[in-house]
C-alpha cells in the first residue's frame, strides 16, 4: 500500500495502526504515534503484549541521529525465601501439532519495564502532551475493541494461562458470555485506563515509587523474587544501536545484549558475501537464506548466548575472518553436502507485537514488545497483566533464574531500521519468538538483495529452520531447490498455508520523494494506516 501521505503507521491490528496515524494528522511525531500506536495494542491485541511487559524503541531521523530504548526485562534482585522455592508453574499449551509447556507464576515475572521506557521516550522525543497521546488508548480500554478472529484465537490457546489465577480470569472474561473473550465481542480493560490516567497525570514514578509499584511486587510475593529495589531502579537504559553497513546502505537494530539484532547482522552480512561470490551466487536465494539462518543457529549452539553479555561480542562476531570463516563453511557444506543439525529453543507461540512509523519529518521509530505468554497474574485495580519472561525457556538459554540479579534478559527482539544516504528508508520489525529474526532477515533479503517491494516482501512465503527440519510456507520451494536443500540433511515440513507461527513483519519504506509504501503481515492480522 503506497502514498505521498504525511506518515504512516504499520502494525499488528488496524486499530493500532489508525490510532497512530491520527496522532501523526494531529501533528503528533513518529514517537508520539508510536506511544499511542503500543497503549491501543493493549486492547486490540491483548494476548501478545501487555503494559506488564517489556519491549524496545528504536528512533532515526532525518538528521542521522539514532538512539534505542531499552525496556526489556532485566532479572529481579530479590532474595529466596529460605525453605520457598521460587513459583515456576509448567502450563502445557497444545497447538494441535505439538503440546507445549510454558512457565508461568510469580516466579516467573521479571522487571515489567515497557511502560517506564515509554515514558521516558515520549518525556525526551515526543511533540504532543502524554495525555493527548494516551487518549485513543483510554478510549479504546474503556469502549473496547473488537476481536478478530486471530486475536480471539489467541486468548483462546492461552486458556490455562488465563484462567490460572481468579485476577487473570476475571480480566479476560466475558461478561456477556461468561466464558474467555470471543471473536466478535468487544475486549475492554477499563482498570488499565484508570491506571495509564493516573500515571499521564501524576508521572511514571507512581510505578518505581509509589503504591502501583508496592501493588505489583505484593502481587509477586511471597513466592517471586520481585522487590522495590527493582522497581526503584532505573529500569530504562540507552543504547547505541548496532550499526552495519551492507546492501547500499545501513541497517541499525537491536544491540546486545540482546541476541536477535546482532543474529540478523551477522547471518545478513554473511549472506550479502554469499550472494555476491562467484561459487554461490547462482544458488538459489531460499537454499542461501536456509543455510544463512542455520549459521545463526550453530552460533547459539556455540556459546553464543552464554557471551551475549560481554562488551565485545559485537565485533567478534561481526569480524570480517569470523564473517569469511562462516561463509566458507557454508560454500564448504554447498560443495560436499554435510548434513550436521542444528538446535534451538522453540517458542511455538511467540507473543509480540511490532510497530513501524515514519512521519511527515522523516523520523523513524520501530517498537517490539512482548509480555511473553503472560504469568497469569493480574495486579489487582490496575488492569495490568505482568510477564512471564523468567519462564520463557528461549530468553533464558542458560537456565531460568541463572542471571545475577539486575541483568538485562537477552532477547530476540529486534526493532530494525535500514539507512540510505543518511535518512530512514525502511523501518521494520516482527514478532514470533525466536522465529522474528528469520522473519525480518527474508523480509529485508526480499526487499534490498531481490529488489521486491516491501509489500511483497512481507506476504512472501517464508521458511524457519528447526533442529534440522525446515518448515517451509506454500509456493516457496521448486523441484530443484527441495533436491539440494534435502541433499544438505534438511527434513523439510511443508504448511498448507501461511501461519502466524511464520512471525508478523510490519515495515515502510520511504523513497527519496517522500513516498511511502507500508506492509503489515496478515499472518498475524497486520494493518496499515496513512496520516
Amino acid at each position: 500500500m503506497s502514498n505521498c501521505s504525511t506518515g504512516m503507521v504499520a502494525a499488528g491490528h488496524a486499530a493500532t495502526a489508525e490510532t497512530g496515524a491520527s496522532i501523526l494528522r494531529s501533528g503528533g511525531n513518529a514517537v508520539d504515534a508510536a506511544v499511542a500506536a503500543i497503549a491501543t495494542s493493549f486492547i486490540a491485541e491483548p494476548a501478545l503484549t501487555a503494559p506488564g511487559g517489556g519491549g524496545f524503541l528504536l528512533i532515526a531521523d532525518a538528521a542521522g541521529r539514532s538512539i534505542l530504548y531499552d525496556g526489556f526485562a532485566r532479572m529481579p534482585t530479590g532474595k529466596r525465601v529460605t525453605g520457598v522455592e521460587p513459583e515456576l508453574k509448567a502450563v502445557p499449551i497444545d497447538f494441535g501439532d505439538t503440546v507445549q509447556s510454558f512457565h508461568i507464576g510469580q516466579g516467573s515475572v521479571a522487571t515489567p519495564s515497557l511502560l517506564p521506557m515509554l515514558f521516558r521516550a515520549h518525556r525526551e522525543n515526543g511533540k504532543l502532551p502524554l495525555r493527548e497521546v494516551l487518549a485513543p488508548a483510554l478510549d479504546a480500554a474503556r469502549n473496547g475493541v473488537r476481536l478478530n478472529a486471530l486475536q480471539a484465537s489467541f486468548i483462546s490457546l492461552l486458556r490455562p494461562i488465563l484462567t490460572d489465577t481468579p485476577s487473570c480470569r476475571a480480566l479476560h472474561t466475558s461478561h456477556t458470555s461468561g466464558d474467555l473473550w470471543r471473536e466478535g465481542e468487544s475486549f475492554r480493560n477499563p482498570e488499565l485506563a484508570n491506571t495509564l490516567e493516573m500515571l499521564a497525570i501524576d508521572g511514571i514514578e507512581e510505578m518505581s515509587h509509589g503504591d502501583l509499584a508496592k501493588a505489583i511486587v505484593k502481587s509477586c510475593s511471597p513466592y517471586g523474587l520481585l522487590c522495590m529495589d527493582d522497581m526503584r531502579s532505573g529500569q530504562v537504559q540507552l543504547r547505541k544501536p548496532l550499526g552495519i553497513h551492507l546492501f547500499g546502505g545501513r541497517l541499525i537494530t537491536n544491540p546486545p545484549p540482546s541476541s536477535g539484532g546482532l543474529l540478523i547482522a551477522f547471518a545478513a552480512t554473511m549472506l550479502d558475501r554469499l550472494y555476491r561470490h562467484p561459487e554461490t551466487a547462482s544458488l538459489p536465494w531460499p537454499v542461501l537464506a536456509a543455510e544463512g539462518m542455520r549459521s545463526a543457529s550453530l552460533l547459539r549452539q556455540n556459546g553464543f548466548d552464554s557471551r551475549v553479555h560481554e562488551s565485545d561480542i559485537s565485533d567478534s562476531i561481526l569480524n570480517e575472518a569470523h564473517i569469511e570463516a562462516a561463509a566458507a563453511k557454508i560454500r564448504n557444506r554447498l560443495r560436499n553436502l554435510d548434513s550436521e543439525v542444528i538446535k534451538e529453543p522453540d517458542n511455538r507461540h511467540g507473543s509480540t507485537t511490532h510497530i513501524s512509523v515514519i512521519d511527515k519529518h522523516g523520523m523513524a521509530v520501530s517498537l517490539t514488545s512482548s509480555n511473553g505468554e503472560g504469568a497469569g497474574i493480574v495486579v489487582p485495580g490496575t488492569g495490568i497483566h505482568l510477564n512471564n519472561m523468567l519462564g520463557e525457556e528461549d530468553i533464558n538459554p542458560l537456565g531460568f533464574h541463572a542471571l545475577p540479579g539486575g541483568a538485562t534478559l537477552s532477547s530476540m527482539m529486534a526493532p530494525s531500521i535500514f539507512i540510505e544516504k543518511g535518512k530512514p528508508s525502511l523501518v521494520l520489525g516482527s514478532g514470533g519468538s525466536n522465529r522474528l529474526r528469520g522473519a525480518i532477515l527474508q523480509a529485508l533479503l526480499r526487499h534490498r538483495l531481490l529488489d521486491q517491494d516491501i509489500e511483497a516482501a512481507v506476504h512472501a512465503p517464508r521458511l524457519h529452520n528447526e533442529s534440522g527440519e525446515l518448515d517451509i510456507e506454500p509456493e516457496l520451494l521448486n523441484d530443484h531447490e527441495r533436491h539440494l536443500l534435502m541433499s544438505l540433511g534438511w527434513k523439510l515440513r511443508d504448511w498448507k498455508r501461511q501461519s502466524v507461527y511464520f512471525g508478523g513483519v510490519n515495515a515502510i519504506t520511504r523513497k527519496p520523494n517522500g513516498s511511502l509504501n507500508g506492509a503489515g503481515d496478515p499472518r498475524r492480522g497486520g494493518a496499515v494506516a496513512f496520516a
